[in-house]
């Protein structure tokens, strides 16, 4: 025979039998179990036998009544159900005739797992556990539910979202502790975040294990342990639900009760799943937004980590700004600049600033890989492939994959070579060394080279089709000369380098030294200024460089009173497209350089009334 037994409200640990008489609840005071509760309907509910089978109609309440934590209009009852009649519980329980009027309080554990001090209980996989559903009990469960949706969605942040979590979770458990540990899979270490410090999770390094698996799992948590010692005894039972947005974990919900005050159960724990599902998608937001905010500073400040380029000249404000639009798009980048002037920085900087900055950026320097290994280190091999070759190895091609490929020194791959990687940026597909089965490799390609690639064409040494696909857009760096006004803050730059990493050395420049350093013509350009700064660092006696430091060669200096480089440039090619009649191929073809060089120098000095477009 089935009864109903009151787990919490007006009566509790009350039972009434199930019988053909209906049980009505309700408000009204002809009711049979009368709830005076705002959110019950005069006439709610009823209960009674039909054919033999337990039976619960819902009679047109406004509110609905909860079978299991659904709102049904009519259900079949089974032992083990429970009923939910605002904020009334009711549990069917079988019994024996004679045990028909038992008054003890029934608890949902007594149906489920039993509860062993330190055994943690796990949710099952199968999905058919108490622990997954995650469904709420009364309406009142349901009504505050909606009340921390709405809440999380005024969360923009991480922080605000643990305010949140910290405010309307303590109304509903009230624990003695709650903490939101949130897990990226690429720090090492879980984020905590707690209304007091995160050390009590650490140091029960028990508890701590089991929120980590239960995050790697996917798995809700029951786990009662022993609190205090002697007789200060006490348990204290925790709670935890994966925070999970589709196969993803992104943390765990942890709420932590000490008795006597309270004992969490099952039905804690799935109200606590019911919170996580809601709190999932808004934590994924939360951190986008967050991430977004630091990418929104890197553009504005046109930086993207140590890939800075230090100076703001005219010059490198605009390759500054073409890398942040290019950065935008996936299409490929040819990087040109004379060497040592930092054509890898722009790389990671179009890297850094893209969309794919959290993937891989693998770097092929192509000038300095044999052209026997070449096929090897970028394609991989299979094992056997050749002498030595004990095992597979994967290629930097495979490496980078769904990221960014940077060929640097482009321009000194030879011409078989070319055409390799020219098939793998066509395709997206390439072979092992040694192996028969088709990779694919999905690549945003930024490429650089010293090399006029285009002369290199004219003399049959670099493949045109490779230059075009190649040359999406295309960025000129231009040379440490081209940018004088940026040599004092780069000098400084790298004596602070140097200072950070050997823990002492000169305060700063005379203004003879940073004289002498602007004067210099720097052939080898940033490279060569960082090399002599490292050095003026090392055989400074004094707290600043002196020119003496230096050991620049007078020779190479520039007059202390010149034309602008810049400007010589801009009458060039001004004189250029008036002697060509504004045809900007003619024009290109007197400066002897490329149209698309061409036509970025005409833009960038604002010439376009110069010339004709044809």
């Amino acid at each position: 025979m089935l009864q109903l037994v009151s787990k919490s409200g007006a009566y509790p640990g009350q039972a009434w039998p199930i019988v053909e008489t209906p049980l009505v609840f309700g408000r009204d005071p002809s009711c049979t179990i009368r709830l005076n509760d705002p959110i019950v309907s005069r006439f709610h509910c009823r209960v009674n036998l039909q054919d033999h089978h337990a039976c619960l109609r819902d009679m047109d309440s406004r509110n609905a009544t909860l079978v299991n934590g659904l709102p049904v209009r009519e259900a079949a009852l089974q032992p083990g159900d429970e009923i939910a009649i605002g904020d009334s519980i009711f549990l069917v329980t079988e019994v024996h005739e004679a045990n028909i009027h038992t008054t003890r309080k029934a608890s949902k554990l007594d149906e489920t797992s039993a509860l062993k001090i330190n055994i943690p209980i796990y949710s099952s996989t199968s999905g058919d556990s108490l622990f997954r559903k995650g469904t709420p009990h009364t309406t009142q469960e349901l009504v505050h539910l909606f009340s921390f949706g709405r809440a999380l969605s005024r969360a923009s942040t991480t922080t605000q979202l643990a305010a949140t979590l910290q405010q309307h979770i303590k109304e509903q458990f009230t624990p003695t502790t709650l903490w939101l540990v949130l897990h990226d899979t690429e720090e090492q270490e879980p984020l905590i975040i707690a209304d007091d410090q995160a050390i009590p999770l650490h140091d029960d390094t028990v508890l701590y294990g089991h929120v980590l698996q239960s995050i790697e799992d996917k798995r809700s948590l029951l786990f009662p342990q022993i609190h205090g010692a002697g007789n200060s005894k006490s348990v204290k039972t925790t709670i935890v639900s994966p925070v999970v947005l589709g196969q993803k974990s992104l943390g765990a919900l942890v709420a932590q009760v000490h008795s006597p005050e309270r004992i969490y159960e099952e039905s804690d724990l799935e109200y606590l799943i019911a919170h996580a599902y809601a709190l999932a998608p808004y934590v994924r937001v939360a951190k986008r937004l967050e991430r977004l905010e630091v990418e929104n500073k890197r553009l504005v400040a046109g930086i993207a980590h140590n890939s800075s380029i230090v100076g703001d000249s005219p010059a490198l404000s605009i390759v500054r700004q073409q890398t942040r639009d290019v950065a935008r798009s996936r299409l490929s980048v040819l990087i040109l600049g004379e060497t040592g002037v930092g054509k890898d920085l722009v790389a990671r900087m179009v890297h850094d600033l893209s969309d794919l900055s959290e993937k891989p950026l693998v770097i092929i320097n192509c000038a300095a890989i044999p052209d026997e290994l070449f096929e090897s280190e970028v394609f991989g091999h299979e094992k056997g492939a050749f002498t030595g070759a004990h095992a597979a190895k994967k290629g930097l091609i495979e490496e980078s994959n769904n990221g960014t490929l940077f060929l640097d020194e482009v321009g000194d791959l030879s011409l078989a070579n070319q055409a390799r990687l020219l098939h793998t940026i066509e395709t997206g597909s390439y072979r092992r060394l040694g192996g028969s089965a088709m990779l694919q490799a999905k690549v945003r390609v930024v490429a650089a080279t010293n090399k006029k690639l285009e002369d290199e064409i004219k003399t049959g040494r670099f493949r045109r089709d490779l230059y075009h696909r190649l040359n999406g857009f295309e960025l000129h760096l231009p040379a440490l000369r081209e940018r004088r006004s940026d040599i004092p803050a780069l000098a400084e730059h790298f004596r602070k380098q140097a200072v950070k990493r050997d823990k002492h050395g000169p305060s700063g420049f005379s203004a003879e030294a940073l004289h002498s350093l602007e004067r210099h013509s720097w052939p080898g350009n940033v490279r060569e200024l960082r090399n002599l700064i490292e050095r003026a660092m090392v055989v400074a006696k004094h707290k600043q460089i002196e020119t003496g430091d230096l050991g620049l060669n007078d020779d190479t200096a520039l007059p202390d009173s010149f034309t602008p480089l810049a400007d010589m440039e801009r009458q060039h090619i001004k004189e250029a497209l008036r002697r060509s009649n504004g045809n900007v191929p003619k024009a290109a073809g007197i400066l002897g350089i490329g149209r698309s060089t061409l036509y970025r120098k005409i833009s960038e000095y604002n010439l376009t009334e110069s010339y004709t477009k044809k």
